[in-house]
C-alpha cells in the first residue's frame, strides 16, 4: 500500500495557502453571495409564475382552518361531545364582530331562520352533541346572548353559572360572553369556576390562567396553583409566565424548557448552531495546541446556555415585582437597560463563568481565562439567537452574527479575564475588575438602549459602542493568546461563513415575502453591516 502522507501534506499546504489568500477569499465570497442572489431571484420568479398561472390563490388563516377542521370532526363524531362543541362555538364566535348595545346582528338573524352561522350548520351540530347534562337550550341561549345580545338569555346563563354547583358548561359559556363584553374579571372568575368543578374543562382552565397572567391577578393565580395539575396541563409559555408571577423558579424554567422543545423549528435551530459554530471555530484557533482543545470549550459553552435561565428569573422579578419596563419615559427606560438588561445578563454570565475559576487559577493562563469567558458569552448568544430567529426570521442571522453575538462574546470575555486577574493577584486588581464590569454593564445597556425606536435617526451610536467593545476584546485576545496557525485560518472561516449567511438571508427574504422587495430588504440589512465586517476582516488579518 502506497504512502499517502505526501498527498495529505500537499492538500494541507494548499488549503493553508488559499485560506490566507485575500483574493481567493473575496472571489469565493462573491461567488457564494451571487449564487444566493440567483437562488433568491429564481424563487421569486417561480412563485410569481405560479400565481400568474393559477391566480394569487386563497390563503386561509390558521384560526379559520382550525375551525373548519374541528367542525368536520364534530360532524363525523359517533358520540356526543358537548365540551368540544362549546370550544368550537367559542372559537367560531371569535371570528364574529362584537355586538354594540343591544342591536341584533345580521349573523344571528340568519341563524334564527336557517340554523346556519358563518356558513356552518350550527343548529344541526347543537342537536347532534347536546346531552342531558348540556342540553341544546344552553347552547341556544349562549348564541342568543353572545351574538344576538339577548339579555333574557344572558340572565338565564348567568343564573346557571352562579349556581352551586353550576351545570356542565354553564360557567364556561357565561365566561365567554363576559370576555366578549370585555369584562375580564367576571370572565376569569367564570372560567375558574368551570375548571374547579370539572376536571375535563381543560379549555376553561387554560383561559382562566391566561387571563390571570395577562392581568397579573396574583390572588387568582394562587387559587389556580392550589388545584393539582391545573397549571401543569396548560400551555408551556403560560406555565413560564405563571411561575414568574408566583415566584416559582422551577415552574418558570420547566415551562420554558417545554416550550423550547416543542416550538422551535428545526431549521432555525440548525441556523443558530451554524452561527455559533463559526465563532466557536475562530475562538478555538486562538487557544493553545492542547490535546482536547476542540472539545475543552464545550462545558463553558453549555454554561453560557444555562446562564439564560437565571437571567430570565431576574427578568421576571424586575418586570413583575419591581415594575421595570423598557416602555417607560426617560430616564426610567435607560435605567431599565442599565440596571435591568445590562446588569442581569452580564452578572449571570459571569456567575456561570465563576464555576471554571478553580481550574483556571490552577492553569495560570490569562489567555485561557479570556477564551473561557468568551465561550460562555457565545453559549448565551446561541440560546438567545433561537428566540430572535423565531420572532424575526433567519434574515437577521448575519446581522446578529456581527453585532449582538460577538458583543456577548467580547463583554463576557473581558469581564472574565478581569475577574481572573483580580483573584490571581489576591484582590490587588479589584478596582480594575470593578471598572471593567461596570463598563461592560454600561456598554451592554447603552447598546440596547441606543438601538431602540427612540433613536431611529441615531442608531449609529449603538454601532460605536459595538466597535469600541469588540476592538478592545480582539486586541486583548491578540495580546493574551498565540493562535496556532492551522490549515484553515480564522479569517477564512469568518469570510466564507459570512458569505453563506448573506446568501441565506437573501434566500429566506425571497421565500418568506415571495417578492424582490423582500430580497432587497434583506440585502439592505446586510449592506449596513459591511463596515463592521471590514473591522473583523482587518483584525483577523494576521492570524
Amino acid at each position: 500500500m502506497s504512502d499517502l502522507r505526501p498527498f495529505f501534506h500537499g492538500w494541507r499546504a494548499r488549503a493553508h495557502y488559499l485560506t490566507r489568500n485575500r483574493h481567493f477569499l473575496l472571489r469565493t465570497a462573491v461567488v457564494i453571495i451571487a449564487l444566493g442572489m440567483v437562488a433568491a431571484c429564481t424563487i421569486v420568479v417561480v412563485r410569481q409564475q405560479q400565481e400568474e398561472r393559477h391566480g394569487p390563490g386563497f390563503t386561509v388563516s390558521p384560526a379559520l382552518n382550525l375551525i373548519h377542521q374541528e367542525y368536520h370532526q364534530l360532524r363525523h363524531s359517533q358520540e356526543p361531545r358537548p365540551r368540544q362543541l362549546a370550544i368550537w362555538l367559542r372559537r367560531m364566535l371569535a371570528q364574529l364582530p362584537k355586538q354594540v348595545d343591544s342591536d341584533e346582528s345580521s349573523e344571528y338573524a340568519g341563524f334564527t331562520t336557517s340554523g346556519n352561522l358563518i356558513g356552518y350548520q350550527v343548529a344541526e351540530l347543537i342537536n347532534q352533541h347536546a346531552t342531558t347534562d348540556a342540553p341544546a337550550g344552553l347552547f341556544q341561549d349562549f348564541l342568543a346572548a353572545a351574538v344576538g345580545a339577548n339579555e333574557a338569555a344572558f340572565e338565564k346563563i348567568e343564573a346557571k353559572a352562579q349556581a352551586e354547583p353550576p351545570p356542565m358548561l354553564a360557567a364556561e359559556l357565561y365566561g365567554s360572553i363576559q370576555k366578549r363584553r370585555s369584562d375580564s374579571p367576571a370572565a376569569m372568575q367564570a372560567f375558574f369556576t368551570e375548571g374547579r368543578h370539572f376536571a375535563d374543562a381543560t379549555a376553561a382552565r387554560e383561559e382562566a390562567l391566561r387571563l390571570a397572567v395577562t392581568f397579573r391577578e396574583l390572588d387568582m393565580l394562587r387559587r389556580i396553583s392550589t388545584q393539582p395539575g391545573w397549571i401543569e396541563d396548560c400551555h408551556p409559555l403560560l406555565q413560564h409566565h405563571a411561575g414568574a408571577l408566583l415566584g416559582d423558579v422551577w415552574m418558570q424554567w420547566r415551562g420554558l424548557v417545554h416550550h423550547r422543545i416543542h416550538a422551535i423549528p428545526y431549521g432555525m435551530l440548525a441556523l443558530a448552531f451554524f452561527v455559533a459554530a463559526l465563532w466557536y471555530f475562530i475562538l478555538v484557533q486562538h487557544s493553545d495546541h492542547a490535546r482536547w482543545r476542540w472539545a475543552r470549550p464545550m462545558p463553558a459553552l453549555m454554561a453560557g446556555v444555562c446562564s439564560v435561565w437565571p437571567t430570565l428569573t431576574l427578568l421576571a422579578y424586575q418586570e413583575f415585582q419591581q415594575g421595570m419596563t423598557a416602555n417607560a419615559p426617560f430616564p426610567h427606560d435607560l435605567i431599565y437597560y442599565l440596571a435591568g438588561v445590562g446588569l442581569r445578563e452580564e452578572g449571570c454570565k459571569l456567575l456561570l463563568f465563576a464555576l471554571f475559576l478553580p481550574w483556571l487559577l490552577w492553569r495560570r493562563q490569562p489567555g485561557l481565562a479570556l477564551l473561557t469567558g468568551a465561550f460562555v458569552g457565545l453559549g448565551f448568544s446561541l440560546e438567545e439567537n433561537i428566540g430572535y430567529y423565531q420572532d424575526y426570521g433567519g434574515t437577521i442571522a448575519w446581522t446578529r452574527f456581527l453585532s449582538a453575538n460577538f458583543l456577548h462574546i467580547s463583554l463576557t470575555g473581558l469581564c472574565a479575564h478581569s475577574l481572573y486577574r483580580m483573584l490571581l493577584t489576591r484582590f490587588a486588581r479589584a478596582d480594575e475588575f470593578i471598572g471593567t464590569f461596570l463598563a461592560a454593564v454600561a456598554a451592554h445597556g447603552a447598546y440596547d438602549w441606543l438601538g431602540t425606536d427612540v433613536f431611529d435617526d441615531n442608531g449609529w451610536l449603538s454601532i460605536i459602542v459595538l466597535v469600541l467593545t469588540v476592538s478592545r476584546f480582539i486586541d486583548q485576545l491578540a495580546l493574551e493568546t498565540r493562535p496556532t496557525r492551522l490549515t484553515i485560518s480564522p479569517r477564512a472561516v469568518f469570510t466564507l461563513g459570512s458569505a453563506a449567511l448573506i446568501a441565506l438571508s437573501l434566500v429566506l427574504g425571497a421565500w418568506t415575502t415571495r417578492s424582490m422587495e423582500g430580497v432587497a430588504n434583506a440585502g439592505q440589512e446586510c449592506l449596513a453591516m459591511i463596515p463592521i465586517a471590514l473591522l473583523y476582516w482587518r483584525k483577523f488579518e494576521n492570524v
